[in-house]
């Protein structure tokens, strides 16, 4: 047991910043580890990233324990992103480096990019309209993508009939500004801020039930996402 303490309190102290929540059992730092909690503003795959890189005596461990905490945040709040087993799968830090670099890797093209950010921008793209609903909107067009109810391209969705209007009376022809430029990129190299179900993008609450909403007071107009 002596010779567990001191690893095990440097864990916790490396840990205590990023939510703490853990129980080790007394058979050994690694063995028998469970996450009891996580904090929602920690990005955990950065964390992982740091830990691994910095090369420290107990890297691994940490590591392992981000992605315990990473995959308990993904399922307590259904966010779309995959929960991953890095530390079960291999076995070095540089391989699990390497495998977290090549499922970062931007799996769109640019004319992804440039439809998903017409979109938005032809739906939410005025000025005063906060981040939020901007991303927002992207992550209804990626929910539906992933959707087995609708076209599994970003094109196939903008462009089903009867869906997005912008697609049929010219507004996506309009330039998108930076900042919506940025808010379709962000969404599409870290995925959907909405739970994967919300596939509802309105004036008026559709579906299985609201989601979220925005009311505009100077359009006067609000818009609903909703649940599938």
């Amino acid at each position: 047991m002596k010779k567990l303490f001191p690893s095990l309190l440097l864990v916790a102290l490396i840990l205590w910043p990023l939510g703490g929540g853990l129980h080790a059992s007394a058979a050994g730092l690694t063995d028998h580890i469970t996450v009891k909690s996580y904090d929602p503003n920690v990005d955990y795959l950065a964390a992982i990233n740091r830990a691994l890189k910095d090369g420290g005596t107990y890297a691994m461990q940490v590591g392992a324990i981000y992605e315990q905490q990473r995959n308990l945040k993904i399922s307590s709040l259904k966010l779309p992103q995959k929960q991953t087993s890095y530390f079960s799968t291999y076995t070095t830090a540089a391989e699990i480096l390497a495998a977290i670099e090549a499922d970062s890797k931007p799996k769109y093209t640019e004319e992804d990019l440039d439809l998903l950010a017409r979109i938005i921008n032809a739906e939410a793209g005025c000025t005063w309209i906060p981040d939020w609903v901007q991303r927002c909107v992207g992550s209804v067009v990626l929910n539906r993508v992933k959707s087995p109810l609708f076209p599994n391209t970003i094109r196939g969705v903008i462009y089903q009939p009867g869906q997005y209007p912008p697609a049929y009376n010219g507004m996506i022809n309009r330039k998108p500004d930076a900042r919506t430029i940025a808010n379709a990129k962000y969404l599409l190299e870290n995925g959907s801020i909405t739970p994967a179900n919300v596939t509802g993008q309105n004036g008026v609450i559709t579906g299985s039930g609201l989601y979220k909403s925005y009311y505009d007071s100077i359009l006067g107009t609000t818009i609903y996402f909703c649940y599938t």
